[in-house]
Order: structure tokens, then C-alpha cells, then sequence
């Protein structure tokens, strides 16, 4: 496994992989239902994964409602013991209830008293879901994310901060904040292709996606179809438009399109996910403004010549 720093910009950059943050990550995109539809797996995924499970699990987790995953996320930047998925579980199980309020309360304004109950229906969750689908996954796609951390890596000494963290996610730029210390970046498959982002007091986690990572060579079909889809769009393609003009807010870009608020807001995220727009990150949790990801002018032509020219092997 992996991990780096680097300090710059007035907040360092961490760059790590570990099992347990993709184990994590795949309960999460099968629970989220609201999530799926913009997942790069699909509906499909969840009726086959549902089928590996035991019929009394799979009903449990209809009904799960788990608001805490990303709070374990936290937990697993922290351990000491993340080498495989049973490793953390272990170490999980063995902190007392305490340590774990010590632990978030840095990152979390807000902790429920039940901490012990919680980390047991925690434990009790991911136990089932690594032994019936995690542990059956794809060697590959494991191996895949560990690859794209150390080429992350490898571009730690040639782009500033908020760059890197822009290149990984393909549009999230996250600017230096007086109290922002470290951005921790992690990839992940299950939930491309979003990114999930969340701050905390200081410290921000962001799990990257990686949407090649069950397949041995890179699609150019994968990143061109959401790019082709948000440009066969008139709403979105006069946002591209005004963003090219100069950065704009979410209000801004609503009075440009005419268009209610929130769906605006659907449309620059799917922009962002495509890679077209960069989300700028001034302060914590929201938005602060949008503009045009140029690089995405120069590469829609050659993933759409490579798309043709493998086509016509």
C-alpha cells in the first residue's frame, strides 16, 4: 500500500490506499439508492451484487438506512492497522467507545452518544458485506487503485496543491483556507464517477474516482460518453458558454439560463463529474463558484479519435 505527503500551498496533501477505504466505499454506493443513477455501475450492478448475498442480509440492507460511513471513512484514515479489511475491522472492534469520540471529535461538530452501538452494527455490517462481496472482488480493480495512488504520486513534485487535487478528481479545486491543514486523497471505484468530499474542522477527505479500475486498459469510450452526453444539452452547453466568458457563481449562472436554482445545480454537477467545470472550494462544504475546465477543449477530439481508431481494429 501507499502513502505520501506534501507540504505547499498552505495545506498538505496526503495520497493513500488501503482496502478498507474501497470496502467502505462499495457498501456505501450499494446503500445510497438517491446515488446510484449517477454511478458509472449502474442499477444492474445492485441486482447481481444483491445475488451474491444471503437473502437475510440483502433484506437487511433494504432497510438500512447508514448515515455513518463516512465517519468510518475517518476512522480508517486514522488506523494504524488498514493493511486489509479484516485488520481494521479488528482494530475497530478493540478502541473503546471513548477513543473513538476522541478520535472524530476533531473532524465531527456533531457525535452521537451511542458510539459503542454504533461501531458494533458498524462492525457487524461491513463483517457480512467483506465476506459475502468485497472479499470476492476483482483482484484487479484493488490493484488498479493502488496504481493510480502511486501515479498520483508521481506528480506530487510538478503541480501545486489545489492542481493535483483538480487532476485527480477531474474538476475539484480546492483553494488554500487559513484553517485547512491537509487534503487526504484516496481512490475509489465503487462511487465514479463522483467524488466524495466532505471537510472537516481542518481536515478535508477526498475519495477520487478511478472508473477504468475492473479493466486492464483505459476506455476512451468511459470518459467520452459523459462528456458527449452533457454537450448534447443546449441548457448546458450555453453554461460552458458563459463559464468560458469568466467564473460564476451558482446564482450568477441561474440568471444567465433561466432555469429554477436547483436545476442548474443538477446540470453543473454532472458538468463537473464530466469533467468540463471546475468546482471551486473557497470554504467549507458548499461551492463557492464555477469555470470552464479548458483542458476538456483539447481532449474530447483525441478520445473521440482514439474512441474511432480502436473501433476499427
Amino acid at each position: 500500500m501507499f502513502d505520501g505527503d506534501r507540504m505547499n500551498n498552505n495545506y498538505s496533501i496526503c495520497i493513500e490506499w488501503f482496502p478498507a477505504y474501497e470496502c467502505v466505499m462499495s457498501l456505501y454506493a450499494y446503500l445510497n439508492e438517491a446515488e446510484r443513477k449517477h454511478l458509472h455501475m449502474g442499477s444492474d450492478w445492485k441486482a447481481k451484487t444483491q445475488m451474491m448475498l444471503p437473502a437475510d442480509f440483502a433484506e437487511e440492507l433494504e432497510d438500512e438506512r447508514w448515515e455513518v460511513l463516512h465517519r468510518i471513512v475517518l476512522l480508517v484514515a486514522q488506523s494504524p492497522e488498514k493493511e486489509s479489511v479484516d485488520a481494521f475491522l479488528d482494530w475497530l472492534k478493540n478502541i473503546p467507545p471513548g477513543e473513538i469520540y476522541e478520535r472524530l471529535a476533531p473532524w465531527v461538530d456533531s457525535i452521537p452518544l451511542n458510539l459503542g452501538e454504533i461501531r458494533d452494527r458498524s462492525l457487524s455490517l461491513l463483517r457480512r458485506w467483506n465476506e459475502h462481496y468485497f472479499s470476492k472482488l476483482e483482484p484487479l480493480i484493488l490493484a488498479n487503485l493502488q496504481k493510480s495512488a502511486e501515479e498520483l504520486k508521481g506528480l506530487v513534485s510538478t503541480l501545486e496543491p489545489p492542481a493535483l487535487i483538480d487532476h485527480a478528481t477531474r474538476g475539484i479545486w480546492i483553494e488554500p483556507m487559513d484553517d485547512l491543514q491537509q487534503v487526504v486523497l484516496v481512490p475509489q471505484y465503487h462511487c465514479a464517477f463522483s467524488s466524495v468530499l466532505d471537510f472537516h474542522r481542518g481536515i478535508a477527505t477526498c475519495l477520487y474516482p478511478v472508473p477504468d479500475a475492473a479493466v486492464e486498459q483505459s476506455e476512451p469510450l468511459r470518459e467520452l460518453l459523459p462528456m458527449t452526453q452533457c454537450l448534447a444539452d443546449e441548457k448546458r452547453l450555453q453554461i460552458l458558454r458563459c463559464l468560458a466568458i469568466r467564473p460564476c457563481t451558482l446564482g450568477e449562472l441561474q440568471q444567465q439560463v433561466s432555469l429554477a436554482k436547483s436545476t442548474v445545480h443538477h446540470h453543473v454537477t454532472a458538468l463537473r463529474r464530466a469533467g468540463l467545470i471546475r468546482a471551486h472550494y473557497v470554504g467549507y462544504s458548499t461551492v463557492s463558484y464555477y469555470s470552464l475546465r479548458e483542458s476538456f477543449v483539447d481532449r474530447l477530439p483525441l478520445l473521440l479519435r482514439n474512441f474511432l481508431e480502436r473501433e476499427g481494429d
